[in-house]
C-alpha cells in the first residue's frame, strides 16, 4: 500500500474525492488531505479538552465536528471525553454516482475501513428511519466511532464490533483497507458471532488511548493497530 510519507510535496497535494473513486482511492485522498485536517483540528481539539477540565457532564458524550478541507473533501471528526482522555477518530464522507451516503474511516498508521452505502442502510432501518441520509451518517459515525476488529487469515474476512452491532467486511488491501459491507443488529447475532462481539467489545474498551498534543510524533486518532 502507499505511504503518504514517502510522496513527494506535489503528489502530497489532496485532491477531491470524487463519486466514481473505488474505496482504495477514497481512503489514499483522504491520507493526503490529513495534514490540512490536522492542523485545522488543533484549536476544536483545545477548547474540547478546556471545556472537559471544567465540565464533567461531557464525559462519555460523543462529538461531532464538521470540516470541508481546501482540497474540497467533507470529514466528519467523531470525539469522545471520557475522564482522563479524549479519543478522536476522523471519517470523510462522499456521496456515489447513486446518491448515496458513503464514509471512510481513516486512521494514519492503522487499518482504514471504507463503509459501504449497504451497512449505513441497514443500521438505519435498525435504529434510524429518518428520511434524511446525512442526519443517518452523522447518528452512525457519532454512535460508533469505537471499532472493535478481529480478522480471519484463512479467507479474506474482516470483522468489526461497534456499540450497536456487528459488520461484517473484507479485505481490499490486505491488513490496510478493509471494505465494510454487512451491518447485523445484536438481536440476529448467530451464537458464534455473540462470542466473538464480546471478544470485540472488549478490545473496543482497551482501545481507549490518551489524547496527544498536537504537534507530537503521534496524532491523537494514529490509534496503533491490534497485534496479530
Amino acid at each position: 500500500m502507499w505511504n503518504p510519507r514517502l510522496l513527494s510535496p506535489v503528489e502530497r497535494r489532496a485532491t477531491m474525492i470524487v463519486e466514481t473513486h473505488s474505496p482504495e482511492q477514497v481512503v489514499r485522498e483522504a491520507l493526503r488531505d490529513m495534514p490540512a485536517l490536522w492542523n485545522k483540528m488543533k484549536d476544536p481539539i483545545a477548547r474540547l479538552q478546556r471545556r472537559m477540565r471544567k465540565d464533567k457532564s461531557l464525559r462519555m458524550e460523543p462529538q461531532l465536528f464538521e470540516y470541508r478541507s481546501h482540497a474540497g473533501n467533507n470529514w466528519l471528526i467523531a470525539m469522545l471525553p471520557t475522564k482522563k482522555v479524549l479519543n478522536i477518530v476522523p471519517f470523510v464522507w462522499y456521496r456515489g454516482r447513486d446518491g448515496y451516503y458513503r464514509a471512510a474511516r481513516i486512521m494514519q498508521d492503522g487499518v482504514c475501513y471504507h463503509i459501504s452505502h449497504h451497512v449505513l442502510e441497514q443500521y438505519a432501518e435498525r435504529f434510524n428511519r429518518t428520511g434524511d441520509g446525512f442526519m443517518r451518517l452523522k447518528e452512525f459515525i457519532r454512535e460508533n466511532m469505537s471499532f472493535g476488529t478481529e480478522y480471519c487469515f484463512d479467507n479474506n474476512d474482516a470483522r468489526v464490533g461497534i456499540t450497536h452491532g456487528y459488520i461484517i467486511g473484507t479485505w481490499l488491501v490486505p491488513h490496510e483497507v478493509a471494505q465494510l459491507i454487512t451491518f447485523v443488529d445484536h438481536g440476529k447475532l448467530f451464537p458464534d458471532q455473540l462470542e466473538q462481539m464480546e471478544r470485540l467489545d472488549q478490545w473496543r474498551a482497551e482501545s481507549i488511548r490518551p489524547v496527544r498534543i498536537p504537534g507530537q510524533d503521534m496524532n491523537p486518532w494514529d490509534i496503533p493497530r491490534k497485534a496479530a
